[in-house]
């Protein structure tokens, strides 16, 4: 009787078997394969920039069923870095399972967007997500692969400003130079301007070539010949100005800024407190009222002049003895106030830090690395 009851008890339990639904029985899903093009150094060529130099192609992902289809979503990124500074994801339907970049693309990701320096050998990861479409929810197959890749160094190409906004006025001979962010590519430029006019120029002593204003005040058009528009950048209020300038994409930011420069110090601070050694905190290029800086701080005091003299104007906190944790900051001219306050770092905060400071939002962020 006993032998009876566990037959039935099996036959049971293979008739619910064989009566869960289809779309519930998952089948391992490892079938998505992610190939590149090269398993070799890829040393890319300026001249190829406009040449599709590296591709990814990719296998249709595991079958899971009539009522489903697929998306593709593609990324690339440092590799080892977890895809947190990944471009923007690439939508591939299925069908089209593959993606080329151009030499002038893998530049641009690699030098403008992760800052490598150009001409460093570094490796990319790349991941492709077979996303479900279909009527339930299921995590998407991943695959990815590794790129080992060798920028090129363009040539570099200097370029000056000149006007009567600049303290050289249209004496083209003593234009200023520009920074030059990125070879060729991407310059900066700060100081102070009057109510004028500015253009660029590529040669010192010579109006010709030079990068005019196109069609709006974002806009440079190449000028190369004196019957072309010699149309000027216009300056109405004078103040102290950055300009970010794209000669790739061919376009201009001007920003009027409160500061050009803004130092720690403090015995918080490797500089202690002799001002001559002030650690200088670096601007954003396209975004140049925020300043950055990676320091180590130890038990200690510190404020954050905009220049290296005791009498120049200084990022404080909002009270004395004030906590790092406090994103608010004002700036306390020398001789303003009753106190001299600094923020204070304890010996359990001691460490390396990342500060970021916006002095346009007058806010201010430490992140312990």
């Amino acid at each position: 009787m006993k032998t009876k009851y566990s037959l039935l008890l099996l036959l049971v339990a293979s008739l619910f078997v064989a009566c869960k639904p289809d779309n519930e029985i998952i089948p391992e899903r490892s079938n998505l394969k992610l190939k590149i093009s090269t398993d070799e150094v890829l040393i890319l060529n300026e001249e190829q920039q406009n040449d599709t130099v590296l591709t990814f192609e990719w296998n249709e992902a595991t079958e899971i069923g009539k009522e489903f289809s697929f998306t593709y979503l593609f990324q690339i990124d440092i590799a080892d870095n977890d895809f947190k500074t990944a471009i923007n994801p690439i939508t591939i339907e299925n069908g089209e399972n593959k993606i080329g970049f151009t030499a002038g693309e893998l530049y641009d990701y690699i030098v403008e967007k992760w800052n490598k320096s150009a001409g460093e050998i570094i490796r990319i990861e790349a991941r492709v997500a077979a996303k479900v479409n279909g009527p339930k929810f299921m995590y998407p197959e991943v695959a990815t692969a590794m790129a080992t890749i060798q920028t090129y160094v363009p040539e570099s190409q200097s370029l000056y400003i000149l006007g009567t906004a600049t303290p050289v006025g249209m004496d083209a001979s003593n234009a200023l130079k520009m920074n030059e962010i990125s070879n060729g590519r991407i310059y900066s430029w700060s100081g102070e301007l009057q109510q004028g006019s500015f253009k660029f120029i590529t040669q010192p002593g010579s109006m010709l070539p030079s990068l005019n204003k196109g069609v709006e005040d974002t806009i440079l058009v190449v000028r190369n010949t004196e019957e072309e528009p010699d149309d000027y950048f216009i300056i109405n209020q004078p103040g102290l100005y950055y300009i970010y300038l794209s000669k790739k994409e061919m376009t201009i930011k001007t920003s009027m800024l409160k500061y050009q420069n803004v130092y720690l110090i403090g015995n918080a601070t490797s500089a202690e407190w002799e001002i001559d050694k002030a650690i200088e905190m670096t601007s954003e290029p396209t975004n140049p009222s925020t300043f950055t800086v990676q320091t180590t701080l130890k038990a200690g005091e510190l404020k954050m002049p905009t220049a290296k003299s005791w009498s120049a104007p200084a990022f404080r906190p909002m009270v004395a003895d004030g906590s790092i944790t406090d994103t608010n900051t004002q700036v306390i001219s020398a001789g303003d106030g009753p106190n001299d306050i600094k923020w204070k770092i304890t010996a359990e905060q001691a460490g390396t830090y990342k500060i970021t400071l916006d002095t346009e939002h007058n806010k201010i962020y430490f992140v312990k690395i």
